[in-house]
């Protein structure tokens, strides 16, 4: 009787949803609640449950984070409009004043990561609000509802903290005027975590029309941002993981905004940017010619392949396409994956590989290829994790993911 009673509460939960997240799956959700209640979890997914309730629970009385807070003012002189410093940038010790800076791929400057500016604030307020979210779905507790969603006005809705809907002056550098389109790839914090979250908090008794209609026009002037703005359009011609970043960003605002052939635009221009970012093996020059090559080359292909499940919901199947000059995702997986077997990376890396960044690409791609090989290399990779300790970056990962 209480399997049956748990079950059918999680299946009023999937209906309530309608389906409508962007990324999460609401049968996986449902299917994982289940079985943490009923005791029929995976060892990994019932840690990642613990790990996830004492995050939340350490969230519940932290201070909202807000664009407010930085002491680095962006050139407009107001507060409300997003400032980053890029990473890979350092002072020019040839000049007095250091200025501009110079770049160091894959070295990054401490000094960029302060909270002076944003960007640790917007990457903390995406995973907060999604660790309360997942945690209120999981125990049907209001606390964590009422903690997201005061985040959520904090950063989007509240006049008096708000963020500005653009990214003008992200990743910017000292002593470089210009405003860079390459920092429109902090917004992903927001995109892929935010709108997922409100569809879970929706069912809140905290939750209300004004929230829906502020963030719905927030993501609305975000969009119109991306696609409208000179810097937007700059960022849209970029054809390294940046662009794909941006396609994404953008792929995933439109179908929660339900533009669909926004969608499909962006689709398209995915599965074309296999031409330019792919070599005849499927290595991606772009990536391949950075200091961290395997790492960014995990990090575009996640892009690409979150992509390829928003083509599967527009009905569009980019995990089969493939261009006239046979570039396709596959070619570039299986670029990757004979590391797991233990072969060489032959390319420049100041770090060493980490496997566990093709996880998010080879559960999805298993998914959706219906391959035998992406599952056990999958397979491969989950069960040496597994002996090390669990980190957040798979929290999510092994909620979602209860089968052994």
């Amino acid at each position: 009787m209480k399997i049956y009673i748990i079950t059918t509460l999680c299946f009023i939960s999937t209906v309530a949803f309608s389906n409508s997240f962007v990324h999460l799956d609401s049968l996986a959700l449902a299917k994982a609640k289940t079985m943490i209640f009923d005791g029929t979890a995976t060892n990994e997914t019932l840690k990642a449950y613990e790990k996830l309730i004492i995050n939340a629970d350490n969230l519940l009385t932290c201070k909202n984070p807000s664009v407010m807070d930085k002491t680095i003012l962006p050139p407009t002189g107001n507060k409300h409009d997003y400032l980053s410093i890029s990473r890979y940038w350092w002072p020019d010790t040839k000049k007095k004043d250091g200025l501009p800076w110079v770049r160091f791929d894959g070295k990054t400057n401490p000094d960029t990561q302060t909270d002076a500016v944003d960007r640790k604030r917007l990457g903390f307020m995406g995973k907060s609000v999604r660790d309360l979210s997942l945690a209120y779905y999981f125990t049907n507790d209001e606390k964590y509802a009422q903690k997201a969603i005061s985040m959520i006005d904090t950063w989007f809705v509240n006049s008096e903290t708000l963020m500005n809907p653009n990214l003008e002056f992200a990743q910017s550098v000292p002593g470089n005027p210009n405003n860079r389109r390459s920092g429109i790839l902090d917004g992903r914090s927001i995109v892929m975590f935010v709108p997922d979250a409100i569809q879970l908090l929706s069912i809140s008794k905290h939750w209300n029309t004004n929230y829906k209609t502020k963030t719905t026009k927030w993501f609305s002037d975000y969009l119109t941002w991306l696609t409208k703005s000179d810097l937007g359009k700059k960022g849209s011609e970029q054809k390294n993981n940046h662009g794909s970043w941006y396609k994404y960003q953008v792929a995933t605002l439109a179908y929660y905004l339900d533009n669909k052939p926004l969608v499909k635009k962006m689709v398209t221009l995915a599965q074309q940017s296999l031409d330019d970012m792919l070599n005849d093996k499927g290595g991606q020059i772009h990536e391949l010619e950075r200091s961290r090559s395997f790492f960014y080359s995990c990090f575009n292909l996640q892009a690409l392949v979150a992509i390829a499940e928003l083509g599967n919901k527009v009905g569009m199947d980019m995990w089969h396409y493939q261009s006239e000059n046979k570039k396709s995702l596959q070619l570039a997986i299986n670029y990757l994956t004979p590391t797991i077997n233990g072969k060489k990376w032959n390319h420049n890396t100041i770090k060493n590989i980490d496997l566990t960044d093709l996880i998010p690409i080879l559960s999805k791609a298993s998914k959706n290829e219906n391959s035998q090989e992406y599952n056990k290399l999958l397979s491969k990779i989950l069960s040496e994790r597994i002996q090390k300790k669990q980190n957040d970056k798979l929290l999510e990962f092994w909620l979602l993911n209860t089968i052994n």
